[in-house]
């Protein structure tokens, strides 16, 4: 793969419809109006169109928020207006933020979050702004994570709490199907013996009949796949 040299420090339009300062590495927090679009024509020639389209390209790259998937994104807003995080929310992953000239980015798993909650404080409650805080069952342990100054925190806490139920109700099911517990009779782990009549016979069948009716009602609900409930029924038959 070809790697491309980022484009050079300067002003580039960025998916708030301002523009902000890239210093050759990465975006700063220092931000401007957008240009006048009239003026556009006249200043998008040469060096310029091509800058312009770099930063387009860059702000797709580089930001999250910029990701056609986002359900939910959120900038920071503290009274010094300077280092505020950066929020972003997808089906899989909550991404964030924080920094001013050095970026501290990480992400967590949808799944993975639990206990969506959020706080005002007086100060915040005057500004319009709260605080998401949310627990994340992670590897290393259970970690608490807060999103500051977020002017949207209310639609943040719902789109979350949102995000993380579908996250973890979507992983659950595939373990379900992947791993079936089946109450009752298990399935034979080789063909079965030709049947030997015995007073037991019609309790036998009773019980093939009731692992084919349960197979059928996980088919029904959606648990199994028709391969997979296709291929079970052939198991439990001995075929």
């Amino acid at each position: 793969m070809t790697n491309t040299a980022p484009p050079p420090a300067g002003w580039y339009p960025d998916s708030q419809g301002t523009t902000r300062w890239w210093d050759g590495q990465q975006w700063t927090e220092q931000t401007q109006a957008a240009p006048d679009p009239a003026a556009a024509p006249a200043q998008r020639s040469g060096l310029g169109s091509k800058l312009a389209d770099a930063g387009r390209n860059l702000v797709t790259r580089t930001d999250p928020a910029a990701r056609a998937d986002v359900i939910w994104s959120a900038v920071g807003k503290p009274i010094t207006q300077i280092g505020g995080g950066r929020y972003t929310l997808t089906p899989e992953y909550l991404h964030f933020e924080s920094g001013t000239l050095r970026t501290n980015a990480q992400q967590i798993r949808t799944h993975e979050i639990h206990d969506v909650d959020a706080k005002q404080s007086m100060a915040q409650k005057a500004r319009g702004l709260g605080t998401i805080i949310l627990w994340a069952d992670r590897s290393g342990g259970r970690e608490e994570v807060r999103l500051e100054d977020i002017p949207n925190f209310r639609e943040g806490v719902n789109a979350i709490n949102d995000a993380a139920f579908k996250a973890r109700e979507g992983l659950r099911v595939r373990q379900q199907t992947s791993h079936v517990n089946y109450q009752g009779t298990p399935f034979p782990t080789s063909a079965p013996a030709a049947p030997v009549a015995s007073p037991s016979a019609p309790s036998a069948a009773s019980d093939l009949n009731a692992e084919l009716e349960r197979l059928a009602g996980f088919h029904q609900s959606g648990v199994l796949t028709d391969e997979e409930f296709s291929a079970a029924k052939r198991k439990l038959l001995g075929l």
